[in-house]
């Protein structure tokens, strides 16, 4: 895989914080911890967008298939009590 350097200034708060995970052992260095980092905040970011996107189609499906409320509450008794 290529690698891409990206440059990085975070202030001196941050900076210590940073410091004092990779001297607890979690991680190997700085970058290790910042590759880490920047993952999972992509990770973060790409669940954000699909969760958006499935509310848009709830929300499609809902408007075209509404259920009455009284059958709604029926099923949700039927699958409390398939669990239960």
């Amino acid at each position: 895989m290529v690698e891409t350097v990206l440059r990085v200034k975070v202030d001196e708060f941050l900076a210590h914080k940073i410091e004092n995970i990779v001297k607890k052992g979690t991680f190997k260095n700085e970058e290790e911890f910042l590759k880490s980092a920047a993952e999972n905040m992509v990770q973060k970011w790409e669940i954000r967008d699909l969760n958006i996107e499935m509310d848009k189609i709830a929300e499609h499906t809902a408007k075209k298939y509404p259920a009455n409320l009284t059958e709604a509450v029926l099923k949700a008794r039927e699958e409390d009590d398939d669990i239960l």
